[in-house]
Parts: structure tokens; sequence; C-alpha cells
């Protein structure tokens, strides 16, 4: 007889809901196409995550969770900050389409693990204005609109890789594209400091 192992059924299901969901949104995941990769019946699904907006949000949450740590960099004034977000979060396809499905058939009011995602925000407003306050970053910069405007910037070309693709000819993920992008982002960040490039420094 073989042993169940419920978490391993777990992650089966998991695993194959999360390239479902990436593919083809909440509203046209199908649940048997779901439960035929994960190679379990369908009322094992509903008994682990309830429904199927269910199961996305416990994709999305357990992926926000594990990429937290792109978001959660408290250097907010080091140098090369936003390249490296860049390249945690290019590693990331899967969770980067989910962020945009939830945006597009999740609505603005009922974001996933809403509590947690605020926590890490105020987290690096808060380390924003830290640095506002040494003199590191320009005071007149509103924190959390600097936040934003940081997380846009690393997001966006991955987000609408057709727009990245007719603008810059390449793919958001190509490694052309992003040595690039980084060198453009470290740029903009002695920009932001008010720094100038150290090969200009006489």
């Amino acid at each position: 007889m073989t042993t169940r192992d419920p978490e391993a059924t777990k992650q089966r299901i998991l695993d194959a809901a999360l390239r479902e969901f990436s593919d083809k949104g909440i509203a046209g995941a199908r649940v048997d196409a779901i439960a035929a990769r994960a190679n379990v019946n369908k009322r094992m699904l509903y008994y682990y995550f309830g429904s199927k907006e269910g199961l996305f949000r416990e994709i999305l949450q357990r992926r926000a969770d594990e990429s937290s740590d792109a978001l959660r960099d408290t250097h907010v004034a080091g140098p090369g900050r936003l390249a490296r977000r860049q390249s945690d979060l290019a590693r990331q396809h899967d969770y980067v389409r989910l962020l945009a499905w939830e945006a597009l058939e999740g609505g603005l009011n009922h974001p996933v693990d809403e509590s947690q995602r605020r926590a890490i925000f105020k987290g690096w407003i808060a380390a924003v204005e830290a640095e506002q306050r040494a003199g590191n970053v320009p005071a007149d910069l509103d924190a959390a609109q600097l936040v934003l405007s940081e997380l846009c910037l690393v997001l966006g070309p991955l987000l609408v890789p057709q727009m990245t693709r007719l603008i810059t000819g390449r793919a958001p993920t190509n490694p052309k594209q992003l040595e690039e992008r980084a060198a453009f982002l470290d740029a903009l960040e002695l920009r932001i400091a008010e720094r100038e490039p150290a090969s200009t420094v006489r």
C-alpha cells in the first residue's frame, strides 16, 4: 500500500497551479487542468485549498513571502540597489506574472497577504526617511513616492515585456538588456543621490 503524503500532494498541486495561473491568470486557469498536471483528484484540490481563488491566493502569498528579500532591502542609498532588485525579480518570472494577474483580475481592494506586504513597504519607507535625515537621500523627495518609483523602475520592464522589446529591441530578461538596464539604474541612483559619477570627479 502506498503511504499518503499530504504535504507532497499539496506541493504537487501548488507547482501545477503556479504554471497554470502564470500562463492563464485566475479566470483562465482550469481546476481540471491543475488536477491533471498534479496527478490528483480534483476533490483533493478543493479539500486543501477550498477553491480555485483560494489556491491562487495561497500561491501568490507563498511567492510573495519568498520574494520579500528583493523588496525588503533597506540599503536604500547604497550603490547597486536598483540593479540588484532587478536581477532578483528577473529570476522570478512566474511571480512577476502572478502580480500582473493579481492587478488585472484581483482588483485594488483585496490584495493577497495585505498586512505583511504593507509592513514590508512601511519598513522600506522608514529606511528612506532615515537616509534622508542622514543626508544620504535628498530630503525634498517624498519617501513613499520614491519607494513606489524605484519599485516601478525595476518591475516595469518585466511587467510589460512587449513594450520593453518594442523600445529596446530585446526581451526584458535578455542578458544584454539586463546589463544595459543595470548600468542605467546605477547611473540613475547617482542622480537621485545628487552625486556625480566617480569618473567625473576631479
